[in-house]
């Protein structure tokens, strides 16, 4: 008699060792790239008393991040479809490793800038590649693993944040510490590319299947309908994906809010030195714990009712935030906007890479360089602002990007035009409610 096999054994579909090592791959990439550069955060106040930097003068090193980004991240495509996503991802996590490097042992600000500017170009190219290699494993696994992957890179931001402030404690030096990243993130990122752990071909050979099976399997649950036909004009194609960049920088407005403002913010609320950091503690806290459930949730309810819900919980911290202007209400605003834009970048990634007549990688590189665009452009405005009205402005900016998120996810399912429609419809709404 053979033995009786568990229900749930007999429910969850076999996936094979090969697929079972990608998806671990990827989780390491993703998790590296996290861990790195929040390892040099803590270290900054060290590099500017060394360098003797003004403050305008180190906003304009670290600015080289966004430049770097900006310059490189087209590049994505052509270099996936040349040597796959699995190698540019893992190399580069590698070339960032070594830009870190640089950039704690510099001597100079310009040193500091151009070692900076490898980083954010690298991670532009990496983000897009790490992402395209988990799409690929994600549609073979037939189920929404994307918000997994996430959610290692926020636990490796975490992490890396508590490691190089550990460090920092303990009077290591930056250089040092930055040489010991670099010999972690080589093990992490690129042992598992040279055991072989992630799918083997090229990212276009499958694409075709790829997408076919899961408009089948997966568009009831995941809230999508099948791709749409490849004789899409192509101006139509740009144009969906110049929208679905917007929602995109959107959802990563309230991560600009934590990163950059909340510690300014709380600090003119009253909250002592060392609390200053809670917000974005609390951001990415609720934002690993929802990227850790969220592919069940997507399953469950599909793509566009979390990007729905998702702009609807960011709006409601950020309107939390602004009513209360205390140090209690500023948390609060920052876990709640943290569960509501957890899960959207990757939605919306996983949204990109599925349109139809472009190379491997193209869609997801398009959005990524939109949504850093607007990461660039929008800080200095916010900051202008912020002199003129008070801090106030950059909560006013994260609630924005929730609003877009509720305005904006019917593209994710419906046709373009009728997208763009709606979004003509709600400008010249907004001009109308400020005449």
């Amino acid at each position: 008699m053979r033995p009786a096999i568990p229900l749930i054994n007999r429910l969850r579909p076999r996936r094979s060792p090969e697929l079972l090592r990608a998806r671990a791959g990827v989780y390491l990439v993703f998790l590296a790239n996290g861990l790195g550069f929040a390892n040099l955060v803590p270290r900054f106040p060290q590099i500017v008393a060394r360098l003797d930097l003004s403050k305008a003068a180190f906003g304009q090193a670290v600015a080289a991040v966004s430049v770097g980004a900006l310059v490189a991240g087209l590049a994505a495509s052509w270099l996936i479809s040349r040597l796959t996503s699995a190698r540019v991802a893992s190399l580069g996590v590698l070339v960032i490793a070594l830009g870190l490097l640089g950039a704690g042992m510099a001597r100079s600000w310009i040193a500091l800038a151009a070692c900076l500017l490898v980083v954010g170009g690298t991670d532009a190219i990496v983000d897009v590649a790490q992402n395209a290699h988990g799409l690929r494993v994600q549609r073979r696994w037939g189920a929404s693993i994307v918000t997994s992957f996430h959610a290692a890179w926020s636990l490796g931001t975490v992490l890396g944040a508590a490691m190089g402030q550990a460090m920092a404690g303990a009077g290591v030096a930056v250089g040092t510490h930055m040489a010991l990243i670099a010999v972690m993130l080589l093990i992490i990122s690129v042992g598992p590319l040279l055991a072989g752990w992630f799918l083997s071909g090229r990212d276009s050979g499958e694409r075709a299947s790829d997408q076919a099976g899961v408009s089948e399997v997966c568009a009831p649950s995941c809230g999508t309908s099948p791709t749409t036909s490849p004789r899409r004009p192509l101006p139509v194609t740009f144009l969906v994906l110049g929208i679905v960049g917007l929602l995109c920088a959107s959802a990563m407005f309230p991560e600009d809010v934590a990163m950059n403002w909340s510690s300014l913010l709380l600090s003119e609320q009253g909250a002592a030195v060392g609390h200053v950091g809670l917000g974005l503690v609390a951001l990415q806290g609720t934002m690993i714990v929802g990227r850790l459930v969220g592919d069940r949730i997507i399953d469950a309810v599909g793509q566009r009712a979390v990007i729905a819900w998702g702009g609807a919980l960011v709006t409601l911290g950020m309107g939390v935030a602004l009513l209360l202007s205390s140090v209690p209400g500023t948390l609060i605003g920052m876990a709640v906007s943290g569960v509501g834009c957890a899960v959207a970048v990757p939605v919306i990634y996983s949204a990109a890479d599925d349109v139809e007549g472009l190379p491997p990688g193209l869609g997801l590189t398009i959005v990524s360089w939109l949504a850093r665009l607007a990461g660039l452009l929008a800080p200095p405005v916010v900051g202008w602002l912020a002199d003129d009205h008070g801090l106030w402005v950059a909560l006013a900016y994260g609630l924005l990007g929730g609003l877009v998120m509720v305005a904006g996810w019917p593209i994710l399912g419906w046709g373009p035009l009728l997208c763009v429609s709606m979004m003509w419809m709600l400008a010249r709404w907004s001009h109308g409610c400020l005449q």
